[in-house]
């Protein structure tokens, strides 16, 4: 069983579409998010997923994973079976059960790219429970991860309030701070650094570095495959008991739209912020500029 992937980013970082891409190599595969790291037990996350006592839907992605992973499809039925199934391992830890999932991968290369991985807290469990895993530090503009962030939130009418009091800067910067940190404590050959934006650019060179990092083939026709993030299990809506656990707007649009992303800049006020006029702190851009952000 090789060791996995996790792609560790803030929230509206591209990673949705990069773990479909690498996930659809034919010795990958590209989970959707599966917050497995968030409690200490199964059974505390799938209660999470109640309307009374948490976040409804949030099992949404690990339900999908496991319908497909374990039962081979994802229909209303087999959603249903990956419930139980998930309930008869409540004991266990998230670890234990993400273990138990790449066991049944087999072979393939597992992608995670839950952005509550993310989290310092979070990120010290990971690395507890994989140590030798592969981490993919993935990046983007902090002014469109920002603003994407704020519209997501503000498009869902419960949770406009969030999206109006939620500091979407310091969001970006503790994540990428703490993913930075961790790296410290990496071996070489375990970390990987992706400018986001660069890879929309020139996709096909990156997705070779990629692969020759993970230990995949990078022969033409993997590549060729892993242009089609469309054709991923995940990149569609689930079955009605279970139809997102990824981003929706890569659901929404899931073909890879390759070419330089809108220019931003680390200059002028934040559009997301209404009631008053602020800029990025320097704080926020020096580590901009130290991701390479020069603008």
């Amino acid at each position: 069983m090789p060791e996995p992937l996790f792609i560790l980013c803030p929230g509206r970082s591209f990673s949705s579409v990069l773990s479909a891409v690498i996930g659809q190599h034919p010795d990958a595969f590209g989970l959707p998010e599966v917050h497995l790291f968030v409690t200490p037990t199964v059974g505390e996350f799938l209660d999470m997923d109640a309307p009374l006592l948490g976040r409804r839907g949030a099992t949404t992605g690990l339900r999908r994973a496991v319908a497909e992973l374990v039962f081979k499809k994802q229909t209303k039925e087999t959603v249903d079976q990956a419930r139980d199934w998930l309930m008869e391992r409540r004991e266990k830890t998230g670890a234990e059960v993400f273990r138990e999932l790449c066991e049944i991968a087999g072979n393939r290369v597992m992608v995670d790219k839950s952005p509550t991985n993310s989290e310092e807290s979070r990120l010290e469990e990971v690395y507890r429970a994989f140590p030798n895993a592969k981490y993919l530090h993935l990046s983007r503009h902090p002014r469109a991860t920002c603003r994407s962030q704020y519209k997501a939130y503000a498009g869902r009418s419960k949770y406009s309030q969030r999206a109006k009091k939620f500091d979407h800067e310091v969001y970006w910067y503790e994540r990428h701070h703490s993913i930075l940190n961790f790296s410290q404590r990496l071996n070489p050959d375990q970390y990987m650094f992706l400018h986001g934006e660069w890879f929309f650019e020139h996709p096909e060179t990156f997705l070779e570095q990629i692969c020759e990092w993970l230990g995949l083939s990078t022969d033409k026709k993997a590549i060729r495959m892993m242009m089609k993030p469309e054709e991923s299990p995940f990149a569609v809506m689930g079955p009605e008991n279970a139809p997102y656990g990824n981003n929706v707007g890569f659901i929404e649009k899931p073909h890879l739209r390759v070419g330089r992303p809108k220019q931003e800049t680390l200059e002028g006020p934040l559009e997301w912020v209404t009631d008053h006029e602020t800029y990025f702190t320097e704080q926020t851009r020096s580590l901009a500029y130290q991701l390479g952000y020069d603008t």
